[in-house]
C-alpha cells in the first residue's frame, strides 16, 4: 500500500433490519422490492450525472467480476462500470480485505441489489449527507439469502464479492441515474479497507 494514504477500516455488520436502519430495507424477495422515486436537483454543491425530474423503475443484472487483484463490475444498463476496488492479501492474518475509494449516491431513486445465485457478499454504505467522511462508512456482510433496498442518497459502491469467480446481482434503480461521485482519496486522503470474511460475531 502507498504510504501517503491513510486507511479506514471500515467495521463489519451483518446486514439484518436492525443494522441497517438509515441506509435501506433488508429483503428476501427481489420482486415484491418497491424503489422509492424522488425529484430533484439537489441544493448541495456536488453536480449531479443526469437530465433531471421524475423517471421510473428499471431492473438488470449484471456481474461482478475480478482481473488478478482488481475487482471490476460490467453489464450495467444505466450506470457506469469499471473498477470497483483493489484486493489485498493480509498474511499476518491469513485473510483478503479491498480497498475503495470511489462511491456515490443516486438523488433521484433508492436502489437494491441481491445476488442472483445467492452468493454471499458485502454492501458497502454511508448514510445521505453532503459531506461524507471515511468514518461514515459500515460493510454489511450478507449471506447471500438477503439483499438491501437503499434508500435514495445513501452513499454506495457495487457489492463487494467474496468469490474469484464470476456473480451475478438483480437490481433495480431509477431511470434518470441522478449521482453525485465522492472520490474518498482525493477529498479525504484516505482509502476504505473492507475486510472480505464474514464477521467473527458467528
Amino acid at each position: 500500500m502507498t504510504s501517503n494514504f491513510h486507511y479506514y477500516e471500515v467495521p463489519l455488520k451483518r446486514l439484518n433490519s436492525k443494522n441497517a436502519q438509515g441506509v435501506g430495507v433488508v429483503f428476501t424477495e427481489f420482486e415484491d422490492v418497491a424503489i422509492e422515486l424522488c425529484q430533484w436537483p439537489t441544493q448541495g454543491k456536488r453536480p449531479l450525472i443526469a437530465k433531471g425530474g421524475y423517471g421510473t423503475v428499471i431492473e438488470e443484472e449484471f456481474r461482478l467480476y475480478c482481473q488478478g487483484s482488481t475487482m471490476l463490475s460490467a453489464g450495467h444498463q444505466n450506470a457506469r462500470g469499471g473498477v470497483t476496488g483493489k484486493i489485498v492479501s493480509d498474511p499476518e492474518r491469513n485473510s483478503k480485505y479491498v480497498l475503495v475509494n470511489w462511491l456515490s449516491a443516486h438523488l433521484d431513486a433508492g436502489e437494491a441489489f441481491i445476488a442472483k445465485n445467492g452468493e454471499p457478499g458485502i454492501f458497502l454504505l454511508a448514510p445521505p449527507k453532503e459531506d461524507v467522511k471515511p468514518e461514515d462508512f459500515v460493510a454489511f456482510y450478507s449471506d447471500g439469502s438477503c439483499g438491501i433496498s437503499m434508500h435514495p442518497g445513501v452513499w454506495h459502491t457495487t457489492p463487494l464479492s467474496l468469490s474469484e469467480q464470476e456473480v451475478v446481482y438483480k437490481r433495480k434503480q431509477g431511470s434518470i441515474y441522478a449521482t453525485i461521485d465522492c472520490v474518498l482519496t482525493k477529498e479525504h486522503n484516505t482509502w476504505l479497507k473492507i475486510p472480505l470474511h464474514q464477521p467473527e460475531d458467528g
